[in-house]
């Protein structure tokens, strides 16, 4: 999934939850979110692929954007929503570090990779609609 959507509803959970728990609750959403069909390379995608680092750029700026978003709505709660937006989209970045640290981490990753049933290269429609849904419910609920 673009990580857009785990900024997302990392933000969203930490409007949502008690401060302590977001860390837990943003990652636990971001594999509920990585369980529903969404966009992916194919297996075989070569990941230094201009198109690849492409989306990545993109993806990166849409990030930024979806933190902002949340900051600017409730700029009084700017530090749990950067955490819940970290948290939310920390499992994709250890993917750098697959099979470079140890075997345990490399584990949690295969598992992560394996619960993503529903990647497929169309999936930016998917993708695009959970982001949808996610601005409005922001943008239209007061917390």
């Amino acid at each position: 999934m673009l990580g857009f959507n785990h900024v997302l509803a990392g933000s969203i959970t930490a409007l949502l939850v008690p401060a302590p728990l977001v860390p837990f609750v943003a990652v636990a959403s971001h594999f509920i979110l990585d369980l529903s069909p969404h966009f992916g390379f194919p297996e075989d995608a070569n990941p230094y692929a201009k198109p690849y680092r492409y989306v990545l750029i993109l993806d990166g700026v849409l990030c930024v954007l979806a933190l902002a978003l949340g900051l600017v709505i409730f700029p009084e709660k700017w530090f749990i929503i950067g955490v819940g937006g970290f948290f939310g989209i920390l499992p994709d970045l250890l993917w750098p570090l697959h099979h470079r640290i140890n075997k345990t981490l490399d584990k949690f990753l295969d598992w992560a990779n394996w619960i993503q049933w529903g990647e497929r290269t169309y999936g930016w429609i998917f993708d695009a609609f959970y982001g949808m849904l996610m601005v409005i419910f922001l943008t239209q609920f007061k917390f």
